[in-house]
């Protein structure tokens, strides 16, 4: 069983990976991404959006279909259970602690919170969004 003081340490883990993706943030030179760059303002409007929509975290389940990773690397189909972390009306930030990353989910059709394969830390899963 979780206690109180990991999940609080699973929030303040969330709120240092920002911390460092900020300090860390180099602005990608053009032409190697798809579309235009952000450059730090965006990124920090971004981080703050992702600050007001931390959440206390708690336990959930998720359907786990990562198409987007090479197959080699891809988690097993299927429920998987995790901590979210952050949401907003259509995207949760999900801690998967068996799996040791942040997930990005997306609500489907018929209400169940699915990955298709966006993992990582907490900054770059949110922004992906």
């Amino acid at each position: 069983m979780v206690t109180e003081a990991a999940l609080k340490l699973l929030r303040a883990k969330v709120l240092d990976d920002m911390a460092q993706y900020m300090a860390d943030f180099r602005t990608p030179p053009k032409g190697t991404t798809v579309g235009e760059p952000w450059g730090i303002e965006r990124i920090s409007q971004e981080l703050d959006k992702m600050r007001n929509l931390l959440v206390e975290p708690y336990k959930t389940r998720y359907d786990c279909d990562d198409a987007l990773i090479p197959a080699q690397d891809r988690l097993p189909k299927g429920k998987r259970k995790a901590y979210v972390v952050a949401e907003d009306s259509c995207h949760r930030l999900l801690f998967d602690e068996d799996a040791g990353d942040f997930v990005l989910v997306q609500q489907s059709a018929d209400g169940t919170w699915c990955s298709w394969g966006i993992r990582g830390d907490a900054s770059s899963s949110f922004l992906a969004r």
